[in-house]
């Protein structure tokens, strides 16, 4: 007697899948946090050589002086980040707790925290005194604000993907994706904490 395996459906357990996906994030993390780690090497190592003068270049015939953006900024995108971790936090606790309304509410309120902090991160870079070419500090500043968007970006996008799921009661089974996501949430704030404790040092 043979038995037809191309038809026997097999389902791996939530939990292995949910194992395997945070494997996959770690991974990702690793890579994400040492490239930031390099920037704030490279941003301090700059700072510190000043070579020619040239971490804030003075005023000449040809270019007005760089004059660094105001650090409360860059410290305000990070708060707004950190209030969509804990909001982020608060809809885990709803979803551990089988409280929906609780899910979908903290889901809710840390999609809008990414997006006002993405928003926000944007019009201060474009508020900036000066471009990308005006001197290390310049180039310096783009790169670490550049990564801090992508950063929201994706962001904005795990926790509209994250809201949406809460909202259609998919993770009324099990919500490892919500447990995954509280990770991003956190790096992405510590991140946003690096770059702000860096550009305090002008």
């Amino acid at each position: 007697m043979s038995v037809d395996h191309a038809h026997t459906a097999h389902h791996e357990h939530p939990d292995a899948v949910g194992s395997r996906n945070r494997l996959g994030v770690v991974l990702i993390l690793v890579a994400d946090i040492a490239f930031a780690l390099s920037v704030l090497f490279v941003y301090f190592y700059l700072r510190g050589q000043n070579v020619n003068g040239l971490w804030l270049p003075k005023a000449s015939s040809t270019a007005p002086a760089t004059i660094p953006v105001a650090i409360a900024g860059t410290w305000y995108v990070t708060i707004i980040a950190a209030v969509g971790l804990l909001t982020h936090r608060y809809a885990l606790a709803g979803a551990r707790a089988k409280n929906q309304a609780q899910l979908n509410l903290g889901s809710l309120i840390a999609l809008i925290a990414s997006v006002l902090a993405l928003a926000y991160q944007v019009i201060l870079m474009n508020g900036a005194a000066f471009t990308i070419t005006m001197g290390a500090y310049a180039s310096c500043y783009y790169l670490i604000a550049g990564l801090n968007v992508m950063h929201l970006l994706f962001t904005v996008f795990i926790a509209l993907g994250n809201w949406n799921r809460a909202r259609l009661g998919i993770y009324a089974a099990d919500h490892w994706h919500v447990d995954i996501v509280q990770v991003w949430w956190i790096w992405m704030t510590v991140s946003s904490l690096f770059g702000a404790f860096a550009l305090s040092f002008k």
